[in-house]
This record gives C-alpha cells, structure tokens and sequence, in this order.
C-alpha cells in the first residue's frame, strides 16, 4: 500500500489478479471481485524511484521548463528551475513547501493509484468477463486519500465502502459521517453501492445497542445501498483486530448480533418481493466535493479556517435532515442537471469547474456559493482579478475583503516572537430576516460588493459599509446565491426551504426520523435516536403487522414500513 505506482510492485500485482481472476471467473459461488482492500490509506512512499516518476509525470504535464516554473509560481524566493531534474518532492519531515508545488505531488500520488486501480479493474475484465468488480477503498483517507470523484467510471462498476458510524448512534456526527461517505461513492452511479465492510463492532467494543446495527442498516439502504457484509463474521483470535468483534464470538458460538443480522436479511427479502430493493436514488440537491479543494483547504489553515469537507459535511446534513436525496459530484464533470448546486468552499476554480457552474445555471439551477469559494485558480495561486475567481459576472458581486469576529493567531511565529492566542470575542456577528436568525455568533464573513445582485439577508453586528450577508443574482434561466459566511446547514436548510422551494420530504416529522417514500403507498421510517419518537401515520405496518390509525410511535432505533 506504500508505493502502488511503482512498476515492479504493479508487476505482481497484476499476476496474482490476473492469476485469480482465471481460477474463480466460472466458480458458481462468485458474484464479484473486491479490488483490494482500502486503497488510499497507508502512507506516502518519499522514495528516489517515485521521484524519478514525479519528475516524468512533470514533463508530461508541462512539456516545458518555462511552464513549469510559471506554474509554481517559481520567482519566489528563487526557487526557479534550470532543468526538470532539480525537482525534487516539496515535503520532509514536518516542513511542507510552497502550495503549488504540494498540490502536484498530491495529484501525482493520486493519479499513480488511480490508474493502479484502473489497471486491476482491466485485469479483472479481461480474464474474468462480465464479472462486475467493487473496492473498499478509502479516497477520503486524510493522510493519503485521491481523486476518486473524477475518476470513479474507471475504477468500479459498483461502488463499495466501509460503513462505520460507531458503535456509539448517540453520536449523530458518526451517523451522518457515514452517510456521507456512502454518497461520496456513488457519486452519480446509477448502480446501487455494496457496504463491503459493516460495521457490527468496535476495537474494544462488543457492539452497538440492540437494534442499532439494524438502523445503521436501513440508513445504508435509503443512501441506495444493495448489499452490507459484516466487519467482521467470526471474531479473530489473533493480529491488531483481535477485539474487533463479529457476530460470532471467538469461540464460533453465535453472538446476539448474529440474529439481529438475519432480521435485516429476512426483511431485505420482503423488500425485494415488493420490488422496493435496491432503492433508486432520485437527488434533486448536488454538492461539489472535490479532493483538491481539501488539499487547498487543509494546507492553508490558517486562512481557510473551516475545510472544505466541513463545509460539504454541513450541506449534506442540511438535506439529511430535510429527508431529501442528494449528489456528491465532481464539478468537472457533471452528468446530470440538478434542481440545486451547493459549492461548499470549493476554493479551486478553473474554465472547466466555472464552465460546469454556468452550464447548470443555464439549465434553470439554483447555484449556492459559500465562503472560501473560487480563491485560487488551477496551479492553487490566489486569482489576480476580483473575487469570486472567474465568476464575478455570474454571481453579481465582489469580494471586497473579510473580518473575523474571534481573533486568531497564525501557526507561523511571524517576526521571531511569541504570540499570544487570544480568543478575543471583538464582536458578534450574525445573520437574520425580517426578525430572525438563520446564522448566530460567526466568526468568518466576508464582504460583499453587489454589483448586479441583489441583497437577500443582511448582516447583524458586522462593521464596514458592507452589509449584505447573501446576495441573488438572475443568470441564464437560474439564480446564483452567494453566501459570505462558511456553509451552515440551519443556514442552508432556510436557504433551500424559503428561496429553492425545497421544503422537507415529510410535513411534522421529528428531527432524528430518516424516511423515504419507496412507491406510491408504502414510506421508510428509521428512529435514529435512543428516544421513542412520534408523527402522524395511517396504514399497516409491513415489518411489524401492526395496523397504525392516525399516530405511529417508533421505539428507539425502530425502523417500520408503513403501506397506506
């Protein structure tokens, strides 16, 4: 898992898939291949033969020394390049170099284990045909990860995951993490997704409460998943997973776990006779992820004091809790046209991303920009032009600067001495209309010249001539929304609710429901949380035969199929 791009380790590699894939393509018992298991963990290999292969992946990127050295903006501390030879990785032991530069290692070491799997995938197609393929892997990885989003045709037919929420469901940022996750993978992949790891327990931990494991389950299912496969089955006896514990115990003696997972099995089996399985996803909501929007966003932490994934995580919970589908998608390269677009800090902006948005604009979307959107162009250099980078005319307005309301110090101990961190509270800060608060205690926002945009929500307490917090701009048959504050998803839930007309899936359902309608007459109800909960309902309860006239109440972590 260190140097997968290297052509010796790929050698045997693709002997042994080749190898296997001939042994088991006609076994009766094979449904698919699992490509290895968590690419993109592991570590970073620095070594002299991976360098030589940046240094080719260079040559083929630039073709020349003078575009290279524009590129990495290399008059800078005179750092300019005589020859390709000199480049060497910008990164040793705690120190990392210039932005640009570390972008391009990232994407080569991204691009190296993409094109691994692309070519363990081919393996598999050529001596196992029509055998689709999965892969557990792990592009979200912080200290690894790669570009999964633009590349995810090439690599599975089904997408696979790891489903680890915790063993602890009170914690609801686990469960929505999860789900996020299972999102991320499909991307825009009509095919369902496999939770190819389950999670049943924990490293020290037994397992969840009773009937948590089956909620988690239900989740994967309205996230569009077909298959989960218990992490583990047996529990092992030795290796670092030793107190990871299955559903059978280590002595093969079935835990109550084990019955717990039949339940889940047995009920996927009326879901299929009802034709309800898998579950089509149907977003009507896209969110731009991108892998090199959270290189940027985590490199330069003291600026972009919220990352993007933190970002994109708040946008997904603001249609996680309005109990509506939505897209994780690459902004290079979007297939479909969306009722809403949320670029959540989507810091890089190049003509493919900004040709992307005014298409979708075009289409009749709804765009909604956040903070710390569109500050760097392709080689991550801070736009010379007016913000936002390349969008200006299609949002109406101009950046004009930023405060933050809680002071900070920067992790560089500029001018040799010691700084104090003062979290020093000069004001506060907020959001609100006609007497309402969408948005309390902010600490970044920033200023908003409107050129041809309109003000929608103003803000509360901030100083300067600026005080549009939200703006509207008409462009092609859509509206393009900026927001100068970080993506906030009671902000973006006000935002979807009372300008794009997305309401919540369900009227008077309590927060911690998740629900999806599956047909005409029959809707999905999973209790999240460890209360009893309660919401109007009328008809028979397929799991649990009861017959609900006017109310139904969920115990904790209960899930029922409701047909009216």
């Amino acid at each position: 898992m260190e140097d997968v791009g290297d052509p010796h380790f790929q050698e045997y590699a693709y002997r042994l898939a080749a190898k296997m894939a001939q042994r088991y393509a006609s076994h009766p018992a094979l449904m698919a291949f699992g490509m290895c298991n968590e690419l993109g963990s592991g570590f970073i290999s620095y070594s002299p033969t991976a360098r030589e292969r940046f240094v080719a992946w260079l040559k083929r990127r630039y073709c020349t020394l003078e575009t290279l050295n524009h590129a990495w903006a290399s008059h800078r501390w005179s750092r300019k390049l005589q020859s390709f030879e000199q480049v060497d990785f910008p990164i040793g032991g705690e120190v990392v170099g210039a932005p640009e530069r570390y972008l391009d290692m990232r994407r080569f070491f991204s691009q190296e284990l993409v094109e691994y799997m692309a070519g363990l995938k081919d393996t598999v197609n050529r001596f196992a045909p029509g055998i689709p393929v999965s892969s557990n892997h792990w592009a979200e990885n912080p200290a690894v990860g790669f570009d999964y989003n633009h590349s995810w045709r090439r690599l599975t037919d089904f997408s696979g995951q790891g489903f680890y929420p915790g063993i602890n469901p009170e914690d609801e940022k686990g469960i929505i993490g999860a789900c996020f996750c299972n999102v991320h993978r499909a991307v825009e992949n009509p095919l369902p997704d496999w939770n190819l790891e389950f999670q049943v327990g924990g490293n020290g931990g037994y397992g969840c409460p009773r009937k948590a494991m089956r909620m988690y389950a239900y989740l994967t299912y309205i996230y569009g998943s077909q298959a989960i496969l218990a992490w583990t089955w047996r529990s092992m006896l030795g290796g670092e997973e030793q107190y990871l514990f299955g559903l059978l115990d280590h002595d093969g003696e079935p835990s109550w776990k084990l019955w717990e997972f039949r339940q889940i099995a047995e009920e996927a089996k009326l879901l299929e006779e009802k034709r309800l399985f898998p579950r089509k996803r149907q977003p009507e909501i896209a969110i731009a992820y991108s892998f090199e929007d959270l290189l940027i966003s985590e490199y330069a932490k003291d600026y972009y004091t919220v990352s993007h994934r933190d970002q994109a995580v708040e946008a997904f919970t603001a249609a996680y809790r309005l109990n509506r589908d939505c897209a994780l998608v690459d902004l290079r390269e979007i297939e479909n046209q969306y009722r809403v677009l949320i670029l959540p800090g989507n810091a890089e902006m190049t003509p493919e991303t900004e040709a992307s948005i005014r298409k979708q604009l075009e289409g009749g979307a709804t765009v909604i920009m956040t903070a710390f959107s569109a500050k760097v162009d392709e080689n991550n250099q801070v736009f010379d032009t007016s913000l936002p980078g390349r969008l200006c005319d299609v949002f109406g307005v101009k950046v004009r600067g930023f405060d933050r309301a809680v002071t900070h110090v920067s992790a560089v101990n500029v001018g040799s001495l010691e700084k104090t961190p003062m979290k020093l509270l000069r004001r506060k800060v907020s959001i609100g209309k006609n007497g309402e608060t969408w948005l309390d205690e902010i600490n970044y926002h920033e200023f908003l010249e409107l050129t041809t945009a309109q003000p929608l929500v103003e803000y509360e307490g901030a100083e300067g001539p600026f005080t549009t917090a939200i703006s509207c701009n008409p462009y092609g048959k859509g509206k393009a929304i900026y927001v100068g504050v970080p993506a906030d998803e009671k902000m973006l839930r006000k935002l979807l609710e009372d300008v794009c007309a997305i309401k919540p899936a369900f009227n008077g359902l309590p927060l911690g429901i998740a629900a999806r309608a599956l047909d005409e007459d029959k809707t999905l109800y999973v209790n999240t949380t460890r209360e009893p909960l309660t919401f109007l309902g009328e008809g028979r309860g397929l799991f649990t035969g009861k017959e609900y006239k006017g109310q139904v109440c969920l115990p904790p972590y209960e899930v029922e199929l409701l047909e009216r």
